[in-house]
C-alpha cells in the first residue's frame, strides 16, 4: 500500500473517533451506530500499528458500505478519497516514502 492511502486511512480512524467522541445523546440509537463504527474501524487501528501487513481493503469498505447504509454515514469514503486525491500528501510521499520522517498527527 503507498503512503498516501495509509495517510489517507489515518485520517479515516481519526473521523471515525470522533464521530464516537461527539456523538451526542447516548439513547438505544446512538448506542447502536457507535457499536457499528467501533466494529468496523477496530481492526483498522491495528492495521495501521502493523504497517497495513496482511489489511484488505475490499472487507474493509465492504463494512464501512454496510454502516454507511444503515446509519447513513456515507461521509468516510468521502473523507478517503479526498485525502487520497489531496495534492500536498500525493507530491510529499514520493520524496520522503519510507524515510520515516512524515508526521501524521
Amino acid at each position: 500500500m503507498n503512503e498516501v492511502k495509509k495517510i489517507a486511512y489515518k485520517k479515516l480512524i481519526h473521523q471515525a473517533f470522533l464521530d464516537l467522541k461527539n456523538s451526542g445523546t447516548y439513547d438505544k440509537v446512538t448506542f447502536d451506530r457507535n457499536l457499528r463504527i467501533a466494529h468496523a474501524f477496530h481492526n483498522l487501528a491495528e492495521f495501521i500499528v502493523v504497517d497495513f501487513v496482511g489489511f484488505n481493503e475490499d472487507e474493509f469498505w465492504a463494512s464501512v458500505g454496510a454502516l454507511a447504509s444503515q446509519f447513513d454515514l456515507h461521509h468516510y469514503r468521502k473523507i478517503f478519497d479526498e485525502a487520497v486525491m489531496d495534492p500536498l500528501h500525493s507530491s510529499s510521499s514520493s520524496t520522503v516514502k519510507g524515510s520515516g520522517s512524515m508526521s501524521t498527527d
